[in-house]
């Protein structure tokens, strides 16, 4: 490994991250482009795979930091090289001279640090805010369960029926050498097990037979109980994956209307849906704020997968840890959702409201407010397999949430809205 490479290739990653605002994914690929990753002399995708470590690890290297060297200041360079020297001693490997003088310099008691980091918030790497929010409304040991586990990636994919039959499928799977676990009551949803190669290398994914869909996902859309013949709203629908699912579903007879701000998004969209098989000329695609939007007639269902922290899915990118920083956004994120949450109940006779954030902000918060507005509408249990919301709140057993080291999948609140 050529150390120095590997240093710069981490820092330049989270300095993007920090600056742009985007995915670990794409911030590894700009720096790559940008940089050359071929000289760190490694595979890329295991190079990728440590850089996801490096930035999950965030909060950690920033409390080892501080506890170090008693300052707060930090360069992306020193927590890249904190982070290769720790690597290095969990896995047992010889710490190359240089990087132990350079951190052994910067960071006198870094050892005796390292051995203690009291805090669960550090420990598991995560703004303190957000541990001290959970710890509000969960017991401290079942926060410090989820937090764990978030920390861990679950991948989930969906069989889509309207391109391959369930058993086709998962015999092409299996032929790839892939272990998977079928989900209970789900034939369509498989967790995986065991894989040699990305599942986004198979041509069962390239093709748009089988969809990479997180099991919190798919129980938001099971949520709607969408039908053939009903119309439905999609309130902020892209990318499209749950709108693809509505189709699947109802086997390509409801009619939907897609909602989203960006054009860019809907253009995708349109694409990733004639990829997954989907009848495009029964889904509208509508560029606008569905927060302001004006409808000529009421729909059958409404989903709202409203835009928010994205706190529940840190799993699938650590990024949203380092953009996490920021405690204002959930309440950002929240006046957001209620607008959205308020027009869409205007238009509807049913609405499935979720959001992919474990904090109650973006739920139970959400929904305590619009019900307080007088709307016509009553909470009703969206009867999927998944756990209760926070018992903190009055309406805690009629709304449910996806808790990732109970039901084994990214966190989201989900809750339905009838006449």
């Amino acid at each position: 490994m050529n150390v120095d490479s590997v240093v710069a290739i981490l820092a330049n990653t989270l300095y993007v991250i920090e600056r742009k605002r985007i995915s670990a994914r794409r911030a590894f690929s700009y720096v790559c482009k940008r940089y050359g990753c071929g000289k760190a002399l490694w595979d890329r995708e295991l190079l990728f795979r440590l850089t996801l470590r490096f930035i999950s690890s965030y909060y950690t290297l920033l409390y080892i930091v501080e506890r170090s060297s008693g300052v707060k200041r930090y360069s992306h360079r020193l927590l890249a090289r904190l982070f290769l020297y720790k690597w290095f001693l969990e896995e047992g490997e010889r710490i190359d001279s240089k990087l132990r003088k350079s951190v052994k310099r910067d960071l006198h008691d870094v050892d005796s640090v390292l051995i203690d980091i009291e805090e669960p918030w550090a420990r598991l790497s995560y703004p303190k805010w957000l541990f001290d929010k959970l710890a509000k409304v969960m017991p401290i040991d079942e926060a410090v369960d989820m937090l764990s586990a978030m920390n861990r990636r679950v991948v989930w994919v969906r069989i889509n029926t309207l391109r391959i039959d369930v058993d086709k499928a998962l015999h092409e799977l299996e032929k790839n050498d892939i272990v998977y676990e079928a989900e209970k009551g789900i034939p369509f949803l498989v967790r995986i097990v065991k894989s040699r190669a990305p599942i986004r290398r198979l041509d069962l994914f390239k093709n748009g037979s089988i969809v990479v869909q997180d099991k919190a996902s798919v129980l938001t859309v099971i949520a709607l109980r969408p039908e053939p013949g009903m119309l439905i709203y999609d309130f902020a629908a892209a990318p499209g994956i749950k709108t693809s699912l509505i189709m699947q579903l109802t086997e390509n007879r409801a009619r939907v209307i897609a909602v989203d701000l960006s054009r860019r998004r809907l253009e995708v969209m349109r694409l990733l849906l004639q990829r997954y098989g989907v009848d495009v000329s029964r889904v509208d695609f509508v560029l606008g704020d569905s927060r302001f939007l004006s409808l000529s007639k009421c729909s059958d269902a409404t989903l709202i997968d409203a835009p928010c922290s994205s706190s529940g899915a840190l799993s699938k990118d650590p990024a949203i840890k380092v953009i996490l920083r920021h405690s204002g956004i959930p309440k950002r994120m929240s006046e957001i959702q209620r607008s959205l949450l308020i027009n869409a109940l205007k238009y509807s006779e049913r609405v499935t409201y979720a959001t992919c954030s474990v904090l109650p902000d973006e739920g139970e918060e959400v929904i305590e407010y619009v019900l307080k507005k007088g709307v016509e509408h009553r909470l009703v249990d969206p009867a999927i397999p998944a756990s209760r919301g926070y018992r903190a709140y009055s309406i805690w057993n009629s709304v449910r949430r996806t808790l990732p080291h109970i039901d084994n999948s990214e966190g989201f609140f989900i809750a339905n809205l009838e006449k």
